[in-house]
């Protein structure tokens, strides 16, 4: 499968995801939710999507296209849930840009003497 139909495949996946968890008594998958977006970093997702809106707003179309019943009355949900989608995959993106070796931790101050 190429990358971009892996993207696509990926970004349908998310879609239902959302789409599953707006409706009456859905819940949000975090897991797969991570998993998805972990997958769309990997796959190249932020270079294949420059000059394109965030994720978020991606995703905001294409719920209310293949979703469109809930999505007409659940706004607020489709906010949080983007929202959290969004966050996934910048988390996942910073740790795909991390060189092999590098770490968070700060270096302790010198101490004068």
């Amino acid at each position: 499968m190429s990358p971009n139909a892996e993207i696509e495949t990926t970004l349908q996946h998310l879609t239902e995801l959302c789409c599953d968890a707006i409706k009456n008594g859905g819940e949000f998958n975090h897991e797969r939710a991570e998993q998805l977006t972990a997958n769309l970093s990997t796959n190249g997702w932020s270079r294949h999507s420059e000059g394109q809106p965030p994720l978020s707003n991606i995703l905001k179309d294409r719920i209310r296209t293949e979703c469109p019943e809930p999505a007409i009355h659940r706004g607020a949900a489709i906010d949080g849930v983007v929202g959290e989608v969004q966050s996934l995959y910048e988390r996942a993106s910073r740790y795909e840009d991390k060189a092999p070796g590098d770490t968070d931790q700060a270096m302790s101050p010198r101490t004068m003497t």
